[in-house]
């Protein structure tokens, strides 16, 4: 009996040790092709860009859905929806001009991490009462659509807010095709788990679509949407963004 324990913790340890091992070599290949893809697609010099008066948010669109760039607005204040910017570029990358326009409005701060476009405030991050800043103790999908994996986040978040609570939500099936998401993070913030979503989808753009006074609860509707980073798509992700920014 003592001999079958001690084969049965040996079992164990073992296939601890297997699930602990680093990435196999393709995925970490694939993951380097899509950090490479990236920052090339920041490094595009472009021949001219006008923001002809459109907002922060506008522009900063414009550039995303041009370029295919992976992006994440997580917060939306009055000036970022309503402050007409009027810049021209000619032969600049996109990262400069990303970088220009986010200059643009105070609160804001851009950067270029981890593979998406990060354009965040920094008080925002800052507010324990935020629940994007809510710490996930252990957040795990495997081989999941991107809106399958963004529901089971959203419950996550639920069931810390509220425990036990339970949630709920519709899937937009086929929005996304065949591509499937891993992501597994320990003690990490909200956002932080979006960002990875997006990041490793490589052609979305995800957005508050709660105005920052109610970023403190759970809405029916939620905090925040993940949307393809396709044409039909972004006039109804600027009109959300704009509906939901304070008057």
């Amino acid at each position: 009996m003592r001999d079958s324990s001690w084969v049965l913790a040996l079992s164990v340890c073992c296939l601890t040790l297997i699930s602990t091992r680093p990435p196999k070599p393709y995925a970490s290949s694939m993951l380097s092709a899509q950090a490479s893809l990236f920052e090339s697609k920041l490094d595009r010099r472009v021949e001219r860009f006008d923001t002809s008066g459109r907002t922060l948010i506008a522009s900063v669109l414009d550039l995303a859905y041009e370029y295919e760039l992976p992006i994440e607005l997580e917060y939306i204040d009055h000036d970022a929806a309503t402050h007409p910017i009027n810049l021209e570029f000619r032969d600049e990358p996109v990262r400069g001009i990303l970088v220009a326009l986010v200059q643009q409005v105070l609160e804001y701060r851009v950067s270029f991490s981890d593979g998406l476009v990060d354009i965040y405030a920094p008080k925002a991050r800052e507010d324990p009462s935020n629940l994007l800043n809510r710490i996930i103790k252990n957040f795990a999908v495997t081989g999941l659509d991107t809106h399958e994996a963004d529901l089971e986040l959203f419950c996550a978040l639920a069931r810390e807010v509220e425990p036990p609570g339970g949630c709920g939500g519709s899937i937009a099936v086929g929005q996304w095709g065949p591509l499937k998401i891993t992501v597994h993070l320990q003690n990490a913030k909200v956002y932080e788990i979006v960002n990875a979503m997006v990041a490793q989808n490589g052609k979305a753009v995800w957005t508050v679509i709660a105005p920052p006074q109610k970023l403190s609860k759970v809405p029916v509707g939620g905090l925040w949407h993940i949307y393809p980073l396709e044409p039909a798509y972004k006039a109804g992700v600027l009109d959300k963004m704009s509906s939901v920014a304070p008057r």
